[in-house]
């Protein structure tokens, strides 16, 4: 219910507004009445208007000076002002008091109730807003964390954020980070993290995301005071303020016992995972963060020649040498023609040479060591689809490699896969020196003579005997003097011979059962292979045989 108050000095105008209006229909209950203006401000600190109908002419206090006083109190309340026809000099004072309306005595129902129904109306304008911008601010509140992260990777990716939009997100975020303090950033990564979360359920992941942040909270907070969040999956970041007193002092301690905590925390939960942590240089200020992250991220990414599970700080960079392109070029080159042997001995000591001159080119960037590894995938796959080798599985095995090196982050672990993958590649090539010719041309033949009556094409025999459409082509007329084709052909006009002389089946049937589709096509290969269309060689076979 919405509570009204009437001020009026004459007893006659407050007891008829009264009675005038159903207002208990207006959903507004009469919460008082006063005589003059300072009662009127009286009742109104009491019962919190509202609504205040006032008449503007009162002895003592006005209605003029009563709204000022209240309005500076109540802000909200809705001020409707009852006046005379003498009374306009106060009326014009009076719309200067953001009233709702005013009324002329004597009072007209008509007026009043359309005054009322406005107020009503306005009433419920303005508590739909609220509830809008409560259910908004409610959101917004839900919003906060998401809000918060936004703005840390803004930190450290922004490396233009001014003072006053920062302090100001700051303050509006609840965030106990001064703007004017030095900071360093800390970056924790867990090793292969698209293999260690690829398999893992989401309740599992987004549990072991929480309790990492949590451990470094803690840490933070125990030896100085900063934020943690995680910036993509098995990526997390500290943002620390180094205490006055200690400074950098205080690193190292910390990062030490972040290790120790974690590791032991992912021992217990899932084990076989490792941490590489990686940190940043000291900024002046929480502007320059976007710096020290940058550090922390190219000192991370050393483990590619340090290898996983170490402390790496920003200095470890500063022994960075020019990349000579030449010479790698000359290891892959050397690689690529001993793999043509099958040599797995020397194709592993050319893959070490390759590997040595990336470990000894410490300005080369993750990407390019990426590139180079999947470069020597290529080299091999171009030689195995040359050669015609695709042997068992090795097709899917090639996927795999290709896969599983885009998930390695060391020289190390990519130098390993290779060499298992090419030592599996030069197995295959030995196998395939090893085999004799003529025993692939009777494995072909083998297997026309078995599926002469299916629909037998090049590339299902080259698939099964593991070797390529135009290397088995070639090999077979280099040593039958016939394409595939044609000896595909002759099997099946022999066998077309044999069931039209030694049985009564139709010819369609004959047709289906030699492999072809279309009677029309075999007696016009029957014809061109024999001379003679199949009925009629039926007939000088039984004619000759009686």
């Amino acid at each position: 219910m919405y509570k009204l108050i009437i001020v009026d000095d004459e007893y006659s105008t407050r007891n008829g507004l009264k009675l005038c209006i159903h207002w208990f229909d207006y959903g507004i209950e009469i919460a008082g009445e006063a005589e003059n203006g300072n009662k009127g401000l009286e009742l109104a600190d009491r019962v919190q208007p509202d609504i205040v109908l006032t008449d503007v002419k009162m002895p003592g206090m006005d209605g003029i000076e009563m709204v000022k006083r209240l309005k500076e109190r109540h802000p909200d309340t809705k001020i409707v002002f009852i006046s005379g026809y003498d009374d306009i000099e106060y009326l014009k004072s009076a719309m200067k008091m953001d009233a709702v309306d005013y009324i002329l005595k004597p009072v007209n129902l008509q007026e009043l109730t359309t005054v009322i129904e406005k107020i009503m109306a306005m009433s419920k304008r303005e508590e739909n807003r609220k509830d809008m911008l409560q259910q908004l601010s409610a959101k917004l509140n839900e919003s906060i964390p998401l809000l918060r992260e936004k703005f840390f990777v803004q930190l450290i990716k922004d490396g233009n954020m001014d003072r006053a939009s920062t302090e100001k997100r700051i303050d509006f975020l609840d965030l106990l980070l001064p703007y004017q303090a030095p900071y360093c950033a800390i970056i924790i990564g867990i090793d292969n993290p698209r293999t260690v979360f690829e398999k893992m359920p989401e309740q599992n992941t987004q549990l072991i995301s929480f309790a990492i942040q949590n451990i470094c909270r803690e840490v933070i907070e125990a030896r100085a005071s900063g934020s943690v969040f995680e910036h993509q999956r098995g990526e997390y970041v500290l943002i620390v303020e180094l205490p006055e007193n200690e400074g950098e002092e205080i690193i190292f301690p910390l990062v030490s016992e972040l290790m120790a905590s974690l590791n032991g925390f992912l021992n217990r939960m899932i084990g076989g995972i490792s941490l590489t942590i990686g940190i940043g240089g000291t900024v002046e200020h929480l502007g320059r963060l976007a710096d020290s992250y940058q550090m922390a991220s190219d000192a991370i990414e050393r483990k590619l020649f340090l290898g996983k599970n170490q402390v790496v700080t920003f200095d470890a960079m500063a022994a960075r040498k020019d990349v000579d392109y030449r010479a790698i070029n000359e290891r892959m080159t050397s690689l690529s023609s001993v793999l043509k042997t099958g040599n797995a001995g020397q194709v592993s000591q050319r893959l070490d040479a390759l590997f040595e001159e990336l470990r000894g080119s410490s300005g080369i960037g993750y990407i390019d060591c990426q590139r180079i590894g999947l470069q020597v995938l290529l080299v091999a796959s171009q030689f195995l689809s040359e050669s015609g080798i695709r042997a068992g599985d090795l097709g899917e095995r090639e996927s795999e490699a290709w896969a599983q090196l885009m998930k390695l982050e060391t020289l190390d672990d990519m130098s390993h896969h290779l060499m298992v993958y090419l030592t599996q590649v030069c197995e295959r090539i030995e196998h395939r020196e090893e085999r004799k010719i003529p025993e692939v041309i009777t494995e072909i033949m083998r297997i026309i003579q078995e599926r002469f009556s299916e629909n037998l094409t090049i590339a299902d025999i080259a698939s099964q005997v593991y070797l390529a459409k135009t290397y088995i082509c070639l090999l077979f007329k280099q040593e039958t003097g016939e394409t595939i084709n044609e000896y595909i052909t002759r099997v099946r006009m022999e066998k077309a011979k044999e069931l039209l002389n030694g049985t009564d089946r139709k010819l369609a049937e004959i047709c289906t059962a030699i492999g072809y589709a279309e009677p029309s096509y075999f007696t016009k290969q029957f014809r061109k292979f024999t001379g003679m269309n199949p009925s009629d060689y039926r007939d000088i076979q039984r004619r000759t045989s009686g």
